[in-house]
């Protein structure tokens, strides 16, 4: 993808961060860790190792031996390695998550908070159970898979997803679209991050230590080459 610098702004030495008209990145939000990769122009290389959006506007945190021009034109090719692990833990989340929903836990006794799709990924969920679930879920999360269930998207109404969804995350914004994550046959929910095709691309999905702090359960899941 070819992107015009709008803005450069020096962060110290070797290190820049950039305004695009336009990009690939991935910036870090909604529990998802950021893309990594590279901007490159016929005489300049930058390695791009933080997205992060600051009032709307995504920002590209950069070290280069040389400084970016503004007004120059670069080619961005993000790291797929790394962005498809993020999209297998991302995924992995929400399978985890609606296999919840399918078992009667959630958004009743469970209630989702926040998660973290990154190098150790869990879910919080505001809320207790009485006896230990493991199993049950991790079976329910075989089941899934197994199924091949496709995930599909596309953006909606805050009041056309609230119709819809299984659930609504707190503080969702009321005044744009919003994107909406749905699983065949099973639901939707508001997501923000980048996902896999189908259940079974995810490959497998352990459930691992289900911990309780106060009034909250925090539930970890890994994959296998976390294992």
């Amino acid at each position: 993808m070819n992107a015009l610098i709008l803005e450069v702004i020096p962060e110290g030495e070797g290190k820049y961060r950039l305004l695009l008209d336009q990009t690939v990145f991935y910036a870090m939000g909604g529990g998802q860790p950021t893309d990594q990769g590279k901007l490159t122009s016929s005489n300049w290389l930058g390695e791009v190792y933080q997205v992060i959006t600051i009032d709307g506007e995504l920002w590209h945190y950069l070290k280069s031996d040389n400084a970016p021009i503004n007004g120059d034109v670069v080619h961005g090719v993000i790291d797929w390695e790394r962005r498809y692990k993020n999209m297998r833990y991302h995924t992995g989340g929400h399978i985890v998550d609606f296999a919840l929903y399918l078992l009667g836990y959630s958004p009743d006794r469970l209630t989702p908070i926040k998660a973290d799709h990154g190098k150790k990924p869990y879910i919080v969920y505001k809320g207790l159970v009485d006896h230990d679930i493991t199993q049950e879920l991790q079976n329910k999360v075989d089941e899934l898979i197994e199924k091949d269930l496709q995930f599909s998207w596309d953006f909606q109404s805050f009041e056309d997803l609230k119709k819809e969804a299984i659930y609504l995350q707190p503080n969702l914004p009321t005044n744009k679209p919003l994107r909406t994550l749905r699983l065949e046959t099973v639901g939707a929910v508001a997501d923000g991050g980048t996902q896999l095709h189908s259940t079974s691309e995810a490959g497998k999905i352990m459930v691992g230590d289900i911990d309780t702090e106060e009034d909250s359960t925090i539930i970890h899941y890994l994959l296998p080459q976390q294992i």
